[in-house]
């Protein structure tokens, strides 16, 4: 089969991560073609939404220098942008300073190691001080606070919006409605792989697809939660995703009262027949959003599935709702005694075993048939929460695809085949079993 057209590099998911990357693989000289099976700027996984955080606390030492790598990268989008993309208010992180490690943001204090090591400012506060200086009530009378003003508020809107304006300046082709099926071995070009798959057009289910196959000698998998639509299919393995149905709501706040900058609760979880969690975060009002609506959300899921063809369509989990609504009513200044949300939604998180990123080659082992040519390929990136490191990601897919390798950013911790067989599977999961025969190919592995 011969390829429509070749490129160096081929992204499969135009979500952030993407065309992070394919920006900065356009910017090295590179001939980049991205494909999103949906549109650009969708709401089907993570991306969704108005605001995520931009934080350099972090408990983990490895997490927290790539936290500090990505501040000055995060400067350098901007300055090539012309424009902010962050609302820098700070970060309260406050709540019971004897919550232990293990959850999915590490502990109260832990950051504070690191935020000397990079010279980050922070102040510790008391629970009179949280409540002083913060729309918060009846909090625990030994609760404790760190602020901490190197933080702030993503524009996600902006974000993904100017990446695409970035990539199509540097003369990336960006296809949508673009559903890949197939990663195969080009049989002719021992360096090549074809990209196989449908792409569709504005009309949905009504009008038929048509079929293509691009060329392209390095590959970069950056579709979140649907990657191993790709994986299993072209490869015959899985990733073990905990994907979770994550809920957020937004709130009117009093105009008088307003979150001054973005918070994060550490506590316990309830104890109770079904536990639950009592970590939660929000965001204050900002200007591309509605006026004094708070986002306001549970980090947690009550909803997890393992592929997005389960994820439920036509409902938000109750218990999420009203779990951060009982918080609302008890603990948050300037809403009405019984608060209902103006509006909430669910986004996708995608989670591996600790929480962390995979970001790395796909393993030769795992692809037979790839040759000695094809080797360090293919790269992936999916799972953790990624949004505050959208350029450091970026460069470092770049680095592996177009350099070989990546020797400024530590991503050791994030290899593919870590965890002692908990991260890659041999088999399906749920939702893409069937893929492997619209795929219509052969595989030595399979």
């Amino acid at each position: 089969m011969s390829a429509d057209e070749v490129y160096d590099v081929i992204v499969i998911g135009g979500g952030p991560m993407g065309l992070s990357t394919a920006y900065e693989c356009a910017k090295a000289g590179q001939k980049v073609l991205v494909l999103e099976k949906s549109v650009f700027f969708n709401q089907a996984g993570s991306s969704g939404d108005l605001v995520r955080m931009f934080r350099t606390a972090y408990t983990e030492d490895f997490m927290a220098t790539l936290a500090y790598q990505s501040m000055a990268l995060w400067d350098d989008l901007e300055t090539e942008a012309g424009t902010s993309l962050r609302l820098m208010t700070g970060l309260l992180n406050f709540g019971d300073p004897t919550y232990g490690a293990g959850g999915p943001e590490g502990t109260l204090k832990g950051p504070i190691p690191n935020l000397k090591k990079y010279g980050l400012k922070y102040t510790e506060l008391t629970r009179d001080d949280i409540e002083a200086q913060n729309p918060f009530q009846n909090l625990p009378d030994d609760w404790v606070g760190l602020d901490m003003p190197d933080n702030g508020v993503i524009n996600v809107t902006l974000l993904t919006r100017t990446l695409f304006r970035l990539c199509e300046q540097l003369g990336v082709k960006l296809l949508q409605y673009a559903y890949v099926n197939s990663v195969t071995p080009c049989i002719s070009d021992p360096s090549l792989w074809l990209v196989g798959g449908l792409l569709g057009s504005d009309k949905g289910a009504s009008a038929a697809p048509n079929q293509f196959t691009f060329g392209a000698h390095k590959i970069a998998i950056t579709c979140g939660a649907y990657v191993n639509h790709i994986l299993y299919p072209s490869f015959c393995f899985s990733l073990n995703l905990q994907i979770w149905e994550m809920v957020f709501e937004y709130y009117s706040i009093d105009p008088t009262i307003s979150f001054p900058k973005m918070w994060f609760q550490f506590a316990q979880d309830t104890s109770a027949t079904t536990p639950a969690s009592n970590l939660f975060y929000g965001f204050p009002s900002v200007p591309w959003g509605p006026p004094n609506l708070a986002r306001i959300a549970v980090d947690s899921a009550t909803r997890t599935i393992s592929d997005p063809s389960e994820r439920s369509h036509s409902d938000i989990p109750s218990a999420d709702l009203e779990h951060t609504r009982q918080w609302v009513r008890s603990h948050v200044r300037g809403c009405s005694a019984d608060p209902v949300p103006v509006f909430a939604g669910v986004g996708l998180q995608t989670n591996v075993y600790d929480n962390m990123f995979v970001l790395d080659y796909i393993p030769g082992d795992l692809m037979p048939a790839a040759g000695p040519q094809r080797e360090k390929s293919i790269a992936v990136f999916t799972a953790g929460w990624g949004m505050k490191f959208v350029p450091l990601i970026g460069k470092v897919l770049k680095e592996l695809l177009v350099d070989g390798g990546t020797t400024a950013y530590d991503i050791s911790q994030f290899k593919m085949d870590r965890g002692e067989g908990k991260i890659i599977r041999d088999d399906a999961v749920q939702g893409t079993d069937n893929l492997v025969a619209r795929a219509n190919f052969s595989s030595q592995r399979c």
